[in-house]
């Protein structure tokens, strides 16, 4: 009896031996993998590509591979799959996308049964150019003057929102007048909307006028030049 479990003991201790072996020598088996990653062009502007490129590889040869890109937005926690790129032989893989928001993009080959998987991450900041507001105002005078404004490009937009209480007597006009010359102005008689002052013909310095109905409330706001803001 003692021999037989002696034996058993033995056979069981070889057959955890060898197991152990294989596992050790199946993960000996997978290569590291060289991975580069680059989205560009960083800043990009919204709606234009953004180009994912890379190499993934081993050798010199012997690469063709999937490389799959995530994207995770700036300020949030989880990527999301947004597509895959077939590596070439020589393992560089390219895919351009449209650049929407900022954030990270992650390129991810994973791995294969003699090769480790491996992960890039590059971030992009997305810009967009809008119109640059230099000036708001927000009133219910029925009519007002703006103080002293001075354009600072050849050109502005005046945008300006109202809401009246009466609809049958309800009315805005907007005027621009140039400190030297030059007279401008648009109107509409409605209870509410909106209407927009392309100009100028008279000179960079003036002001707005704001003529209303006594029952309604405005916003104006004034747009000069381009800003450039992280979408």
């Amino acid at each position: 009896m003692r021999r037989t479990s002696s034996l058993l003991l033995a056979f069981l201790t070889a057959t955890v031996t060898l197991v152990a072996g294989a596992g050790t020598a199946a993960h000996a088996a997978q290569a590291a993998v060289k991975m580069t990653f680059n989205a560009a062009p960083e800043p990009v502007v919204k709606g234009a590509p953004v180009t994912l490129s890379g190499r993934v590889w081993i050798g010199a040869t012997g690469n063709r591979s999937r490389v799959s890109f995530y994207f995770r937005q700036s300020g949030t926690a989880a990527y999301a799959y947004k597509g895959f790129a077939t590596a070439t032989d020589a393992g560089i893989f390219t895919r351009r996308f449209t650049a929407e928001t900022t954030g990270t993009w992650k390129a991810v080959f994973a791995g294969t049964a003699a090769r480790k998987n491996a992960a890039r991450l590059d971030a992009v900041q997305v810009i967009q150019r809008r119109s640059k507001e230099i000036v708001r105002w927000t009133g219910d005078s029925a009519g007002w003057q703006s103080p002293t404004v001075k354009v600072p490009t050849v050109d502005f937009k005046a945008i300006v929102s109202w809401s009246c209480t009466e609809p049958d007597f309800s009315f805005l006009y907007l005027t621009w007048e140039g400190k030297t010359n030059g007279y401008e102005y648009v109107g509409a008689e409605k209870q509410s909307g909106t209407l927009t002052l392309n100009g100028h013909e008279g000179g960079r310095l003036g002001f707005f006028n704001i003529s209303t109905a006594s029952n309604c409330s405005w916003t104006l706001r004034v747009f000069s030049g381009i800003t450039t803001v992280q979408v």
